[in-house]
């Protein structure tokens, strides 16, 4: 009886502030100027610290604004380059907020296309993960949390699939950061190839299980 109360409780707030994913369609874009160089960054969205050192040199960073007919206005567009491609930690964006009530039972869902490696051999990955923190990040850690959940897309696709990652229970007064990266799956030394993915209608829902 009481998990049918909380599950109806969270259906019936459901888009307000209890789990309220910040830009979560990425049709809100603000230019950040560094230097002579400008770039668009999804609003309520970070790339990983170090972009910022590539971006200060004119070099391409991780994220970028992706508007071609498929998406929903607009998307956002992940590139693993040359900089530092073999980092994961550096082909990454993230967003931290704050929860306002529990619930139980959330998945995150949304949209992805993924280009996978342009190396034959090499598996690379688009991962997708979602810790909670009693802060909120303003930095990636180099290593995540042990409660981080992990969904892993390894398989190429040139249209948009939905992806859901179970989150199960939410709790009040803590910060959950989700964070997107692209993974070389090449062991060469010297060339860790290239990969691209978009992300779209990203939504924090509740499973009916009743």
């Amino acid at each position: 009886m009481y998990k049918t109360v909380i599950l109806i409780m969270c259906t019936a707030l459901q888009g307000m502030a209890q789990i309220k994913l910040p830009n979560g369609d990425f049709n809100q874009f603000e230019t950040v100027s560094v230097n002579s160089y400008s770039y668009n960054l999804p609003v309520g969205w970070k790339e990983h610290q170090k972009n910022e050192y590539w971006r200060s040199r004119g070099e391409y960073g991780f994220v970028s604004k992706y508007g071609l007919p498929d998406a929903n206005e607009y998307a956002v567009a992940l590139h693993r380059g040359a900089m530092g491609s073999h980092l994961v930690e550096e082909n990454a964006t993230f967003s931290s907020f704050s929860v306002f009530e529990n619930c139980e039972n959330v998945r995150l869902v949304g949209r992805y296309k993924f280009s996978g490696s342009d190396i034959e051999e090499a598996i690379d990955t688009l991962r997708i993960v979602a810790f909670s923190t009693p802060q909120q990040l303003q930095n990636l850690p180099d290593q995540f949390p042990q409660n981080a959940t992990y969904l892993n897309i390894v398989a190429p696709t040139s249209q948009f699939e939905w992806f859901q990652l179970d989150l199960n229970a939410i709790e009040t007064g803590i910060y959950l950061t989700l964070v997107f990266q692209l993974k070389s799956g090449s062991d060469d030394n010297y060339y860790w190839g290239y990969a691209n993915a978009v992300i779209d209608d990203l939504e924090l829902i509740i499973k009916d299980n009743l």
